[in-house]
């Protein structure tokens, strides 16, 4: 009887192991229909929240987008088909992806933000004035450019506090060229997001203000070519009259700066730093320039502002007394690795 007890006993567990089975596939079922459930609630909320912002701020006839996903474990927020219209300037971008996005709960402080542009395409009318032809030299049509499209991203850390910012902008424009910018900022001590969000905010000018007397830890800029040069030398090759390739165009420039630096040669080592820059970037197509100033101690832009202007302006007194100082302060500079320029073929 023991024996046909405990033979009968055996499927017990394999029954256990069949229901435990059983129940974890049902947890998990209910597990991704929640996920997708409050995923659902996650993306109409935060078209609800734009909606909003772009209604409260009277931007919803120049901004629209046709559709919009929010990640819940990524926190991270797409709008896809997004079309601008300003006016002047008018665009599509492919997709707007908002992420990393982090506020202070008890101050209110943006914390961090990425957002990536994805796809741009502003187009370029010839005989039209806008935000791009205003501020380019050739005009972008005369060089093939008909379009600014590319890619955009932007990457922002403040901590309050300790009043430091770190910012980077890249960008991608096939064809044409790429780069990235970036920036920290330490003593820096901006208001609450909602604030800057709000029509009502209407202390701009004191925000200005501070940030004048923050101070600036670092700064850097590197652009590469991936066209442009060649598309401008063509241009200015017409232009001049010499109907020149863009490389034979290239080669008259550098003889051109050769003979100009015999006569006049560099007066410092920062001088033939820049000379030897010029003609390696002109001679040849492509390649990377990246410029770089990191003060050795707090230099407030206050402070940054009044040395540019002097910089800019100072050879224009003292039967150029000054730029000969301005050269020897840049050559310090750069003596000391303050003030970095390089150039990479």
């Amino acid at each position: 009887m023991k024996q046909e007890n405990s033979h009968t006993a055996t499927p017990a567990p394999k029954k256990t192991t069949k229901i435990a089975l059983i129940a974890g596939g049902v947890g998990a079922v209910v597990l991704i229909a929640g996920y997708f459930v409050v995923q659902s609630q996650v993306t109409d909320s935060a078209r609800t929240d734009i909606d909003n912002f772009l209604r409260n701020n009277n931007m919803d006839r120049y901004v629209q987008y046709r559709d919009i996903d929010a990640s819940l474990f990524g926190q991270s927020v797409t709008l896809h088909n997004v079309r601008l219209d300003f006016g002047e300037t008018q665009g599509t971008i492919e997709a707007i992806n908002v992420s990393n996005y982090d506020v202070d709960e008890r101050s209110g402080h943006l914390n961090s933000i990425d957002i990536l542009l994805e796809g741009t395409d502003f187009p370029i009318t010839p005989g039209r004035a806008s935000f791009f032809q205003r501020r380019s030299a050739p005009p972008p049509y005369l060089i093939g450019v008909d379009a600014v499209r590319g890619d955009f991203g932007m990457e922002y850390e403040y901590d309050n506090v300790s009043g430091t910012l770190d910012a980077d902008v890249n960008f991608s424009l096939p064809d044409l060229m790429e780069g990235e910018f970036t920036i920290g900022i330490g003593n820096l001590h901006l208001p609450p997001i909602d604030r800057l969000a709000s029509r009502k905010f209407a202390k701009m000018s004191s925000v200005l203000r501070d940030a004048s007397t923050a101070d600036l830890k670092a700064i850097s800029l590197s652009l590469t070519d991936l066209g442009l040069e060649n598309k401008v030398a063509e241009y200015f090759s017409v232009k001049e009259g010499m109907a020149l390739d863009a490389e034979a165009y290239r080669d008259h420039i550098v003889e051109v700066l050769e003979k100009n630096i015999e006569k006049t040669p560099p007066g410092t080592p920062f001088e033939e730093h820049l000379a030897d820059i010029a003609k390696s970037a002109t001679g040849s197509s492509g390649g990377t320039l990246s410029v770089s100033y990191e003060p050795e101690y707090p230099t407030t832009f206050e402070d940054m502002g009044a040395a540019a202007f002097g910089l800019m302006f100072g050879g224009l007194g003292a039967l150029g007394n000054g730029f000969y100082q301005n050269s020897e302060i840049l050559n310090d500079l750069y003596d000391r690795d303050v003030l970095k320029i390089e150039f990479d073929s």
